[in-house]
């Protein structure tokens, strides 16, 4: 009897724990559902926009220009502080002018929103390659209208012939400068200065500008160039030394070429750094120099004249090889000569040509100073040549082979 009670009292207890566990769970299940309403409303809250409730984002063509529609124009830094003082990130007055391109279109309940860039270079005028433009935010749909960058643009029926001027003025662009989201340098002209180039097509920009799309001989596309008669001269290409020195009877040329590896192979700014400076040495039957045609690091052509061994007369052209400066001052004649633009010196490369006592070895030396470095040729008396580029320190160049 005592081990049945025995039986009966322990089943009773297991029953009465079972029944008290079973009890507890309902609780707990009841605790963590409430917690999940909890994080739900939670989370509906914080995805709560001022805009409304997004129904679709599309991404858009940044290079569809457009300027702002009116002054109250307002740039938000983000779709969560649209409409709020603190979110402000641009304004009409900051932006005045500026052309705009949108690279996402949100839709909301509310209506559209733009999120905008500012079509730019980059702070190196073009130089540093592709980048990104400068993000302004989000617009209303309403605050822009469209612009058009490009007036006009056509393809010739037949390529047109170029040859270069003036190597620095104007570099070669993916597109004209502000008329695409991000346009940049893509070449410069230092190693094209005596090469056949052709162009294929022209465009007018909103500005009034005219740009040719240049492309070399063998057909390698260049890009666009500024249409400047100073950079661009029309025509076949005619080499310097044919053109500007006439051979007389008994007198040969020679003609010496800087290498590559002599030019630092680097790109300035406001410089053709990389432009391999050329001479032509005219010499009579016994072998003394009397003509020597100089082609400086921004490819303009100095002349000097030599009798007895000594300068008579010095010549120095302009960009399109027509006559610029010339003089026969012997007390110029006997030290140095220096021809600059007394006004643009700083984006004009001034050329100071040396003279050397007949004693001397040298013969004379041709100095071209610019911006971003300086380069001379200097002339020995039995014909040999020096070449010298060398580059500010403290300004900022860039691989050449980034840009041929």
């Amino acid at each position: 009897m005592r081990s049945k009670r025995d039986f009966i009292f322990i089943l009773i207890a297991t029953l009465f724990v079972a029944g008290c566990s079973s009890e507890s769970k309902p609780a707990v299940a009841n605790s963590s559902s409430e917690k999940s309403v909890q994080s739900a409303k939670t989370s509906s809250v914080k995805k709560a926009l001022p805009v409304g409730e997004i129904i679709s984002t599309k991404t858009s063509n940044p290079n569809i220009a457009y300027k702002m529609a009116s002054k109250q124009v307002k740039f938000y830094r983000s779709l969560r502080e649209f409409g709020t003082k603190g979110g402000v990130y641009s304004d009409y007055t900051n932006e005045k002018g500026d052309i705009i391109g949108v690279n996402r279109v949100v839709t909301t309940t509310k209506g559209v929103y733009y999120h905008v860039i500012r079509y730019s270079v980059s702070e190196t005028g073009g130089f540093e390659g592709k980048g990104k433009p400068d993000s302004l935010g989000y617009v209303g749909g309403q605050s822009l209208r469209p612009f058009k960058t490009i007036k006009s643009e056509w393809t010739y029926a037949h390529k047109q012939p170029y040859y270069v001027a003036d190597p620095n003025s104007h570099r070669i662009w993916n597109r004209p400068a502000y008329t695409e989201a991000y346009t940049y340098i893509t070449h410069v002209f230092d190693r094209l200065t005596t090469q056949q180039l052709y162009a294929t097509k022209e465009l007018i920009t909103h500005k009034d500008l005219h740009y040719v799309y240049l492309e070399t001989a063998k057909g390698r596309k260049l890009g666009w160039v500024y249409k400047a008669r100073h950079t661009l001269i029309a025509g076949k290409y005619r080499d310097p030394g044919e053109q500007l020195l006439e051979l007389k009877k008994h007198e040969h040329l020679v003609t010496k070429v800087q290498s590559k590896r002599s030019t630092g192979n680097r790109v300035g700014a406001n410089d053709s750094l990389s432009l391999r400076q050329r001479v032509y040495l005219v010499k009579n039957k016994r072998h003394h120099i009397v003509r020597a045609l100089v082609i400086s690091m921004d490819n303009r052509p100095t002349k000097i004249y030599f009798h007895n061994g000594r300068a008579v007369k010095i010549k120095t052209y302009k960009y399109r090889r027509t006559l610029w400066k010339s003089t026969t001052n012997k007390k110029k004649l006997r030290s140095k000569y220096l021809a600059q633009h007394v006004g643009s010196y700083l984006s004009v490369a001034a050329i100071s040509t040396h003279f050397y006592a007949s004693k001397s070895k040298k013969l004379a030396k041709v100095l071209t100073l610019g911006a971003d470095g300086y380069a001379y040729v200097l002339i020995y008396r039995n014909g040999q040549v020096k070449f010298v580029t060398g580059g500010q320190k403290d300004n900022i160049t860039y691989p050449y082979h980034e840009y041929d």
